[in-house]
């Protein structure tokens, strides 16, 4: 038997093995893995508001102000998309990530800007993260 051969076999059991991990494991990763966040700054829900429309401009569906510490996340709800700003200004990247485990990220610009199309649908939360290395999350919110 040459190297190859054995290194097939060697190879053949792990794939094998892999498919019996306990699910005892499986759980550990996952909760190793949602600590991942543990140092970001958690922002409370300040404002959750269905504003009346007028004649002269619709307006948003419902608004929502999350507040940190140094920063605070506003965000609209417009009729296809979350329109959201940090405030005070700067840039970063922002994720939304849903309750079914799906994340979409956006770069927020130089002035505190981001959207996200389309609508998330259930509950949400917002994940930002500045070039120095600040990071917020918010609380679960659901449209």
């Amino acid at each position: 038997m040459n190297d190859d051969e054995q290194l097939l076999r060697e190879l053949g059991a792990a794939v094998r093995d892999a498919a019996r991990v306990p699910d005892s494991f499986l759980a550990a990763g996952r909760a190793a893995f949602a600590w991942r966040n543990v140092d970001a700054e958690l922002a409370s829900l300040t404002l959750d508001a269905e504003p009346a429309a007028t004649r002269a401009e619709p307006a948003p569906l419902r608004a929502f102000t999350f507040a940190a510490r140094e920063i605070a996340i506003e965000v609209e709800v417009a009729e296809d998309a979350l329109l959201g700003q940090i405030v005070p200004p700067r840039p970063g990247r922002i994720e939304l990530r849903t309750g079914d485990g799906t994340t979409r990220a956006t770069e927020v610009d130089e002035v505190g800007w981001f959207t996200f199309r389309p609508l998330p649908t259930g509950m949400f939360r917002l994940y930002f993260q500045t070039p120095d290395g600040s990071q917020v999350l918010t609380e679960w919110v659901s449209l």
